[in-house]
């Protein structure tokens, strides 16, 4: 890889003040051709989106015939902003350029050599060479992203199906699909993100292929990996696509804890095994990347834990098994330590608001305030969510509880916490710094929660706690060996 800074191959461009985006990088295609002596064109998804009427994607990829990579990405560079920086993939003809632009947001393009290519059975590196734009979209994924704008403003179909395919919603690869797939197999990741992102169907002979090539996937990096499963949570219909990964195995190449989710019956409120409930709840869920993964693996912990009892299937402590194989699932996918963190403690607690009744004490809601702290509106969404891809009847319960969970937000602005810090605790009992400061301050925020003492801002608050922990001394004084504790003559 080789960064460029000013080559001597491109001209010069004028400097203009314009916000790089699609729209614009449409606009300077003709001037670029000229700029690098080559022809240029959009490619991939922007040009499908375009054709479908979607949004347009906030990235953009274009193919250079007979031309340069780098060359077109520096023509960029000088044109919109000098300050970015040319990455170029020397053995593969790519180059790449991210601009910044209003709202701290990346525009990137990718910029590629109209090339050939293909893999070795035992590598995920290609070997390449210069192509046209035909021979270039006989390699792409699909005949539906192998389209081309030109500078025209006109589209071609270089495969003859694109066009046709795209009409009637069906993805199809440009070779046979093993060939396909056995050149770059996160394709078939890509094939099941596309079936959840556009609704389409695999063309005839697609799934069985991907199901015989799933094991190659094991060449594919686990970030990539990572990165498709994200996209597809995060899509129209996410079930549509993890049932493809499911069909395929593929999803138990990366993933065998999930894939076990399937086969798993349930009882009760549930639609379907376990698989089949998640599927329909991820497609309830709101379109948050912490919601949905919380939702993928909110009942993970179910196929280990599964027994049969007098009233049907039991799965007693899956909330916590399944926050252990979320964390695990997740660390092999390189996810960060906070997202971890943040979707371990929501899968934990996700079978709290379900259970909730009206009769629940106040002290059980500020618990639960408590216990999700700044992930409470994640488990909430969580909570809609598995309720809605169920027949369980308890979104009324779901809003009730949110609305005493308001009010405990409103109650406690600064969160709950005891009335005496460590220092004060000190100076009142005349006592050293030791273990018993953290005994003592959780007596106290017992007792908050159980609303039997005030908040630390009322007035009174300190010399009321001073009370409570002198009746429950016990619990809380220190002992024999720490630091102020009584010893006996």
């Amino acid at each position: 890889m080789t960064t460029l800074s000013s080559p001597e191959a491109p001209p010069r461009a004028e400097v203009i003040t314009e916000t790089p985006s699609p729209a614009a990088l449409r606009r300077l295609l003709p001037e670029l051709e000229a700029g690098i002596g080559a022809r240029v064109c959009i490619v991939g998804g922007f040009v499908r989106d375009l054709l479908l009427g979607r949004p347009a994607v906030t990235d953009v990829d274009m193919v250079v015939e007979q031309g340069s990579a780098e060359a077109a990405a520096e023509w960029l560079r000088q044109r919109w902003d000098r300050r970015a920086r040319v990455v170029a993939f020397e053995r593969f003809g790519t180059a790449q350029i991210a601009f910044l632009v209003p709202g701290g947001s990346r525009f990137t393009v990718e910029v590629v050599k109209a090339r050939a290519e293909a893999y070795s059975p035992e590598s995920r590196k290609p070997t390449v060479r210069a192509g046209t734009m035909a021979e270039d979209a006989q390699r792409r994924d699909f005949t539906v992203n192998a389209l081309l704008l030109d500078s025209g403003g006109a589209v071609w179909d270089p495969t003859g199906r694109g066009l046709e395919d795209l009409r009637r919603g069906l993805l199809r690869t440009p070779l046979p699909p093993r060939e396909t797939f056995s050149e770059d197999p996160l394709r078939m990741l890509r094939a099941a993100r596309f079936v959840a992102q556009l609704e389409f169907q695999l063309a005839p002979g697609v799934e069985e292929a991907m199901a015989e090539m799933a094991p190659r996937l094991a060449i594919v990096s686990l970030e990539r990996v990572r990165d498709e499963l994200l996209k597809l949570l995060l899509a129209t219909r996410p079930s549509l696509g993890l049932r493809i990964l499911q069909r395929t195995r593929l999803l138990e190449e990366f993933s065998p804890e999930l894939a076990a989710m399937a086969g798993v019956e349930q009882g009760g409120y549930h639609l379907g095994d376990v698989f089949e409930h998640t599927c329909l709840a991820l497609d309830a869920a709101a379109p948050e990347r912490v919601v949905r993964l919380a939702v993928l693996f909110h009942d993970v912990g179910k196929p280990p834990t599964a027994a049969v009892g007098p009233d049907g299937p039991t799965f007693h402590r899956h909330p916590q098994e399944g926050a252990d194989l979320a964390e695990t699932v997740m660390r092999r996918l390189r996810f960060s330590g906070a997202e971890i963190d943040a979707v371990r403690q929501l899968v934990l607690l996700h079978m709290r608001p379900i259970q909730y009744r009206s009769e629940w004490a106040d002290s059980a809601v500020r618990r639960l305030w408590q216990a999700a702290g700044e992930l409470l509106p994640d488990l909430m969404a969580l909570a809609r969510a598995d309720t809605e891809g169920s027949s369980f009847p308890g979104l009324g319960q779901l809003a009730e509880l949110e609305g005493r969970l308001a009010a405990v937000g409103k109650a406690h602005p600064q969160g709950i916490r005891p009335p005496l810090g460590g220092e004060q605790l000190k100076r009142v009992f005349q006592l050293p710094a030791g273990p018993w400061i953290g005994r003592a301050q959780k007596v106290l925020l017992e007792a908050v929660m159980e609303g039997q003492l005030p908040r630390p801002e009322e007035p009174g608050a300190e010399q009321v706690a001073i009370e409570h922990l002198e009746l429950h001394r016990e619990a809380w004084q220190p002992h024999p060996g720490e630091p102020g504790a009584i010893t006996q003559e």
